[in-house]
């Protein structure tokens, strides 16, 4: 009667241990299954994003072809005559223009956005560029100021002080219309403090998110057109002003194709989600999931 009794008893344990075992078993595919799941819904999710970021789209460029056609100076009013000469040197496959007289030489290259320009005094005496009084007019005959080098947006109306050329000497500038600057966002990350700055745009249309035909619209009605620059030089209290006028003899269009920098935003994050692998916790007899990590490339 007791060996019956033990041998009832150890068949009820077996039942509840083979039991148990299936429960820890089925416990065990459900984490996987769970793991896997979470692993398929991440490559998903990257390579949607890849997908997304392989679209392309297109840019158009407009390249102007501008050149120096006359000089006039002015004292005061009074137009002054004499001899001048304006030169087109092509160097380094560059165009650009030499302008002289008695008293100065000027290179010029005119570009959409930064006009370069290179004074040579030729005269003995010091020789002043009164930046104030300098200006730009465009092709509608409006007059905008000019900042230069070393003048920034947030200074473009204050006043600037005058650049002192000495006798027999060279200085390299740059000139640029006040009014035509554009909000460039910035790049970095969204908790950098720079979230943007001023930057110098072009006179004329140069770039646009869009086709070739749809710029070329917008830049042929520039060709033909001119526009000055005026620079105020003074030598021994006498204020000449050179009117610089320079015209748009054509422009070229081109369009390509841009893709967007791929960037994954899940890259190198560590994710919490998916499985290295399923361990026991024998004291317990329960499954759980242990050091769960997956990194996205």
């Amino acid at each position: 009667m007791i060996y019956l009794k033990k041998k009832q008893e150890h068949r009820y344990n077996s039942h509840f241990a083979c039991c148990q075992e299936g429960v820890c078993a089925l416990r065990k595919e459900i984490v996987i299954l769970f793991c896997a799941f979470i692993i398929a819904i991440l490559i998903g999710c990257e390579s949607a994003y890849q997908t997304k970021a392989q679209r392309t789209y297109t840019i158009a460029n407009a390249n102007y072809d501008m050149s120096l056609i006359s000089v006039e100076r002015y004292t005061g009013t009074q137009k002054i005559f004499g001899r001048q000469s304006i030169e087109a040197v092509i160097e380094e496959g560059i165009s650009k223009f030499y302008f002289e007289d008695e008293m100065v030489r000027i290179k010029w290259l005119p570009r959409p956005d930064d006009i370069v320009l290179v004074v040579h005094n030729k005269a003995f005496g010091p020789l002043k560029i009164v930046w104030d009084e300098a200006r730009f007019v465009d092709e509608k005959g409006i007059n905008h100021r000019l900042i230069h080098s070393g003048i920034g947006y947030e200074k473009r109306n204050d006043s600037q002080p005058s650049t002192i050329v000495a006798g027999k000497d060279t200085i390299e500038d740059f000139v640029h219309p006040v009014d035509y600057f554009q909000w460039e966002e910035g790049k970095g990350k969204k908790s950098s403090k720079q979230q943007g700055y001023w930057k110098r745009d072009a006179f004329v249309p140069t770039e646009i998110k869009g086709t070739a035909e749809e710029l070329r619209v917008k830049a042929e009605p520039f060709v033909g057109k001119t526009f000055q620059v005026i620079l105020a030089l003074q030598i021994d209290d006498v204020r000449n002003d050179y009117a610089c006028t320079f015209k748009i003899n054509k422009v070229d269009v081109t369009e390509k194709e841009q893709q967007p920098e791929k960037k994954n935003p899940m890259k190198g994050k560590v994710m919490e989600k998916a499985a290295e692998g399923v361990h026991s916790d024998r004291l317990s007899g329960f499954d759980y999931v242990k050091n769960i990590t997956i990194i996205v490339e």
